[in-house]
């Protein structure tokens, strides 16, 4: 019998859509029937979106009681559905950062200690969720892939100067990814072989835009929009550092912000590229400070430090940057990530 892997629509670009896709790829590596289902809007509005979701609830009715475990890519998600699921079906559920921290888990924390099992992204989110009051199922930390970049990749030379890249979605409500604090590093970063590549779109992109006008950069910053896959791994290749110092605190009403895990430190890191990230937060569990990238305090001045470190000693890139490749290679790679999630499917029973 199958394994049903359900989640929100997988069409759309983000960490955890890709890696939706690299699950699915592991189970039929592993010689796993799956059977994928996700949300899907049938149309423009409210009624299109609605008709998607009654038609992904009625196939998940029938199709969750020929499976022989269900796997929800979300906490929310598997909430939501579990009144439609037969009571003995044996349910794993990933975690993912601000999905569970906070005010986040106590509405989903029911559901999550009916898992038979956990995965989490991260260390940092394992961490988080056991030091909450509960008991929990058994945690197991599984780091996702870098399934932008084919086998055998070479890193691309490192461009002269200092070559920023933050790939991330400009949303108001992900402003905590970190470009207002590199918009204010880089105003008082002063004179020197710099630019600041954007990638991504969103609501925000406006806001954002105006900021580096009115802060005199606009001839050192490019907006790249959102891009496809070839057009990352070029502005990969392009940059010298992932410039992405996500702030990991906490919002007035309860909820959390910061990178559960933070697949573009990942890419970057095969790339051959170092990381400028903040000091808490998944990606701390990649990033290692003085060995693979620069983890400072959430401040327009630690940032700016960390930029000027590197703009004196172009070394330290090069020196960074392989360490981050030979890290990534040696401990997050697809293989690992397959036999990782066959190695936690096989401990379910």
């Amino acid at each position: 019998m199958t394994v049903l892997l359900i989640g929100y629509d997988l069409r759309r670009r983000g960490g955890i859509e890709r890696l939706g896709h690299d699950l699915r790829a592991a189970l039929e590596a592993s010689g796993q029937p799956v059977q994928v289902l996700d949300t899907r809007r049938l149309g423009p509005g409210p009624i299109g979106r609605g008709l998607g979701r009654a038609l992904f609830l009625l196939r998940l009715a029938w199709a969750s009681r020929r499976c022989r475990l269900l796997l929800s890519l979300h906490a929310g998600l598997l909430r939501s559905v579990e009144p439609l699921l037969p009571r003995r079906l044996p349910r794993l559920a990933w975690l993912h950062g601000v999905e569970v921290w906070g005010s986040a888990l106590p509405p989903v924390a029911a559901s999550l200690r009916r898992c038979r099992g956990l995965a989490a992204s991260s260390g940092y989110t394992r961490q988080r969720l056991l030091a909450e009051p509960g008991p929990w199922p058994p945690v197991q930390v599984i780091h996702p892939p870098a399934a932008l970049w084919p086998d055998g990749t070479a890193p691309a030379p490192l461009p002269p100067g200092l070559r920023l890249l933050t790939v991330a979605r400009l949303a108001a409500s992900e402003r905590y990814k970190g470009h207002d604090l590199l918009i204010d590093a880089l105003a008082n970063l002063g004179d020197g072989d710099w630019h600041w590549q954007v990638v991504g779109d969103g609501d925000d992109r406006p806001r954002l835009q105006q900021r580096v006008l009115a802060a005199g950069l606009g001839d050192r910053v490019t907006f790249s929009g959102a891009v496809d896959d070839d057009a990352l791994r070029q502005a990969y290749q392009r940059c010298n550092l992932l410039a992405m110092p996500s702030l990991c605190h906490e919002r007035p009403d309860g909820s959390w912000t910061g990178e559960g895990f933070g697949i573009a430190y990942l890419e970057a890191a095969v790339a051959g590229r170092a990381a400028l990230a903040c000091r808490q937060g998944g990606q701390t569990d990649l990033v290692q400070h003085g060995l693979t990238g620069w983890l400072v305090d959430p401040t327009a001045i630690a940032v700016a430090a960390a930029l000027r470190e590197a703009l004196a000693d172009p070394g330290s890139l090069a020196r960074r940057g392989a360490a981050a490749r030979q890290r990534a290679l040696q401990h997050f790679g697809r293989d690992r990530f397959t036999a990782a999630v066959a190695a936690w499917l096989e401990g379910q029973g």
